[in-house]
């Protein structure tokens, strides 16, 4: 094999070349790199990419340490904690999990060595020539240009080395680039900006003069809708605004153009409605609830589907509704394994909510019991959990003798050590008179603080809703089948008596009113004299169990029409024709989308990310079969945005094996929160230079609010000016050398 890499650490520094993923909290001792809190780290590695990818690693302590290994799409997880985390070792594509591992790793003085290799999508894991994890991916891609390696905790690495064997050819088909012209684009999120204050239209005006100074070319405006579509009724400052400036969108469009900036209006076909929600019978709920949802009101929602929830995505009939119960008597606990945990069940609390605005402590009968036993294991389907007909050795509490009627209630444990996980359809089940509950709705994350208040028992759950990354965003996942630490986090879990029918404003693309519904947002995009339309799959759902979701009466209708299967009859059906059919109805949107485009001689932009980059035989994001490469192939956009698609990846590869010929401009659109910080400018500029070298047309910075501010005094404020010049640099000065080169 080809030795790609090999580093030693002895001279207290890294390559330049190595680029930070995350914030880095290293330093050199030792004659090695101990990692802190967290060290990730993006590696060049030299080629077009590489069937067989070993990557070893040498390195002295286990204390609390993790080593994450990948190339951005398929990930080796190696968990090393001792004693305080529980979860297991694992092989994920995405957050789609290949294959795990609870193999403990034993205790040993000096030097551990690390190999894990990459084979024709054969995965492996070894230590000390141990092998703790395998996994075989049945659709894998070469490894890429870049490796991953994330560490953190208790360690000190003295060595890493890469070895590659069987390279990979570029890509052919894969044209040379028409210009040498790289262009700058700019998002805004316009509900961030106006948060800190009002806009007027002298403030659109010095926005997109900022813009330029950049050397901005296109703008990207997330649009929201106009006053009577209802989205914006409780955004802070947006009221002033509109007695300001009138039209936002069109207020903005005037400006950009002005200033000589194309503007797009991004589009979000998914994201028409928004937690948080608001206890019930609080005041928010009484003056901003707009559409009741288990768990209380939520007020921002668009009022086409506050209106009309028929056309949203659904549970099949029976999979949702009241609760069966009226009187719940038990409640069971149940750990992964019958290892004991840190706490006892003593020490559990039951806390009891008829608002889900405060919880109280439980002051019924109630009896507690522990024990080992064969559980029976769930799977998920379609229609929520079902029991597998298997067993597995676990550690179960048990609350008992209840007399539990509130319409919410919540466990929790005081601890944080992470003892008590299992996945969350296993996790828990509760039991009434009339049996096993099915019809419940768990929390697991606290509503957001306010007003210095942050414990659930004052601002109570949100009900499933995941914490963290939307989970709309991950391909082949599904939060209810993800480890839960009951004793980790929040330190509570909660549960609500019945099920909603469908996600919050989640429109299903297979009813033509949906898609009308869109059609009419494009429709006014360009009546406001946008230069084009953008449309972005990713959303802001962060919903717990997508894999029940999906059964409206047009996929129902049409799948019978085609295979013969009943799917409100079976949980056992095609998956794959199930995501294939759901992803059909949403290309027919985008084809409806080109055609209005047309007709207004403007330019349709599409969304390609890492939620669309996994075959729907192994899994798709939503359930939802993304058919990028229809969209690509017929034409269906004049230019794509590839979010947080890294250049140089195998999937980027395919994408400009596919705009290349066609002269589709592609752009970079990578995500960072914290553009501000003193060490990120160098991360700016190195995604930059990766968008170049990589072969896209373009770098989007997602997004503007990171660094420009509205002042209460109407001034428009540039917080980095740093980063100002080295937009200039790249966008300005470097363009004009290259167009008189």
């Amino acid at each position: 094999m080809q030795k790609l890499i090999s580093e030693t650490f002895s001279r207290a520094g890294l390559p330049e070349n190595w680029q930070f993923a995350r914030k880095s909290f290293h330093t050199f001792e030792k004659g090695g790199l101990k990692p802190g809190m967290v060290t990730a780290l993006w590696i060049p590695l030299s080629g077009a990419g590489w069937n067989v990818l070993r990557v070893e690693l040498e390195f002295e302590g286990i204390g609390g340490a993790t080593i994450e290994c990948g190339d951005g799409v398929t990930h080796a997880i190696l968990r090393m904690s001792a004693d305080a985390d529980l979860r297991p070792h694992e092989i994920r594509k995405y957050r789609h999990r290949l294959a795990e591992s609870s193999m403990g790793v034993a205790a040993k003085n000096g030097t551990r060595h690390l190999v894990v290799t990459f084979d024709h999508g054969h995965i492996r894991v070894a230590i000390d020539g141990q092998e703790f994890l395998s996994a075989i991916d049945p659709f894998p891609r070469p490894f890429g240009t870049w490796l991953y390696l994330g560490l953190w905790g208790d360690m000190l690495v003295k060595r890493l080395e890469v070895f590659g064997d069987d390279p990979c050819p570029a890509i052919k088909c894969l044209p040379e680039r028409k210009t040498r012209d790289f262009f700058l684009e700019v998002n805004v999120d316009f509900i961030d900006d106006i948060l800190r204050a009002p806009f007027s239209k002298h403030m659109f005006d010095d926005l997109f003069a900022e813009f330029a100074s950049w050397g901005v070319k296109r703008c990207h405006w997330i649009y929201y809708g106009e006053k009577e579509d209802g989205l914006w009724d409780l955004v802070r400052n947006w009221a002033q605004t509109c007695e300001n400036v009138g039209r936002i969108f069109s207020t903005a469009v005037e400006a950009a153009h002005r200033h000589g900036v194309e503007i797009y209006g991004m589009i979000k076909p998914f994201d028409m409605g928004f937690h948080p929600s608001f206890g019930e019978g609080t005041d928010e709920a009484r003056t901003q609830g707009r559409v009741q949802r288990i768990g209380g009101p939520v007020g921002r929602i668009a009022k086409f589907p506050a209106e009309h929830p028929e056309y949203l995505v659904a549970r099949k009939p029976g999979a949702y509704g009241a609760a069966v119960n009226e009187r719940f008597t038990r409640i069971e606990l149940v750990k992964e394994d019958d290892r004991p945990c840190a706490f006892s069940v003593d020490e559990l609390s039951l806390y009891v909510s008829n608002d889900n605005a405060t919880y109280h402590l439980y002051e019924g009968s109630i009896q507690r019991r522990e024990t080992v036993e064969d559980y029976p294991v769930y799977q998920h389907t379609a229609s929520g959990g079902r029991q597998t007909g298997q067993t597995r050795r676990c550690r179960v509490m048990r609350l008992e003798d209840l007399d539990l009627r509130a319409k919410y209630f919540a466990v929790s444990i005081s601890g944080r050590t992470g003892s008590f996980v299992n996945n969350l359809l296993n996790l828990i089940h509760i039991f009434g008179d009339k049996g096993e509950e099915r019809l419940m709705t768990l929390g697991i994350a606290p509503r957001a603080p306010s007003a210095n208040r942050a414990d659930f028992r004052e601002i109570g759950m949100e009900f499933d809703h995941g914490a963290g990354t939307p989970t709309a965003v991950f391909a082949g996942f599904d939060a209810i089948t993800e480890p839960f630490g009951l004793d980790a986090g929040a330190g509570v879990l909660a549960v609500a008596r019945g099920k909603e029918r469908s996600p919050l404003a989640h429109l299903s693309p297979a009813f033509r009113e949906s898609r009308d519904w869109w059609l009419s947002w494009i429709r006014a995009v360009l009546e406001a004299g946008a230069d084009g339309v953008e449309l972005r799959v990713r959303n802001h759902h962060n919903d717990l169990a997508w894999g029940e979701y999906g059964f409206e009466a047009p996929v129902v209708a049409e799948f019978k029409k085609r295979y013969g299967v009943d799917l409100l009859a079976t949980d056992d059906f095609d998956r794959v024709a199930f995501r294939r059919l759901r992803g059909e109805y949403y290309t027919q949107f985008y084809r409806e989308a080109r055609q209005l485009v047309d007709t207004y001689g403007k330019r349709l932009g599409l969304h390609i990310s890492v939620t669309h980059d996994m075959e729907p035989e192994q899994g798709a994001a939503m359930e939802i079969h993304w058919d990028w490469r229809a969209w690509l192939t017929e034409g269906l956009a004049d230019s794509v945005t590839m979010k947080e698609v890294r250049p140089g990846s195998r999937l980027a590869q395919e994408i400009l094996s596919l705009t290349r010929p066609q002269g589709i401009p592609v752009i970079y659109c990578p995500f960072n929160s914290h553009w501000s910080g003193p060490d990120n400018l160098s991360r700016v500029e190195d995604r930059i230079r990766n968008a170049k070298a990589g072969g896209y047309d373009g770098f989007q910075f997602y997004e503007c609010s990171a660094v420009v501010e509205a002042k209460a005094d109407r001034q428009i404020v540039m917080t980095v000016p740093p980063l100002r010049e080295l937009f200039r640099e790249h966008f300005i000065t470097q363009q004009g050398h290259d167009a008189h080169a």
